[in-house]
């Protein structure tokens, strides 16, 4: 006779949805997405919010924008998430690379030592899983800063080979 299990076992199933959002109609989203000014045209709107989002935006072997998503809002000056987070949302859709977006509500995109220590940690967990972490871009008032245009990854890839 089978024993009946009063506990029962619980597997968590992940479920994909999609959701659509209206960009403006000259937006780059069929041809790659590596210029950061692209980037910065694509998620301008982020300069108008009051709070922190940061966006993982996933790329085909194109370079193309497959998806992109929210992956967390923090509070006027500060936003927190762990690199895995931010990569998480790119993996189920198996993509080449990603970009990752954040806004400054102040206005100011120069970015913050937690930002450059962010986008450091997210560079090591990339590498290690063979995705390729394109660029860092912080939104501001009319402007953006691009860690790529600045030199800064470049600099976190050579100090990451270096260790």
């Amino acid at each position: 006779m089978s024993k009946i299990d009063k506990n029962p076992t619980y597997m968590r199933e992940i479920e994909l949805r999609y959701k659509k959002h209206r960009v403006k109609s000259d937006a780059p989203v069929n041809e790659p997405l590596t210029n950061p000014q692209k980037v910065y045209e694509l998620f301008s709107d982020l300069q108008n919010d009051a709070k922190e989002k940061l966006i993982t935006i996933s790329l085909d072997a194109k370079l193309k924008l497959l998806c992109f998503e929210i992956i967390a809002i923090g509070s006027v000056n500060s936003i927190y998430t762990r690199p895995i987070e931010a990569i998480r949302a790119a993996i189920p859709l198996n993509p080449y690379g990603i970009i990752i977006v954040h806004n400054h509500p102040s206005g100011d995109p120069t970015p913050s030592i937690e930002d450059e220590k962010f986008t450091s940690n997210l560079l090591i967990n990339t590498t290690s899983l063979g995705l390729t972490f394109y660029d860092h871009i912080i939104i501001g008032h009319d402007s953006y800063f691009s860690f790529t245009e600045e030199g800064i990854m470049e600099r976190l890839v050579s100090e990451l080979i270096n260790k």
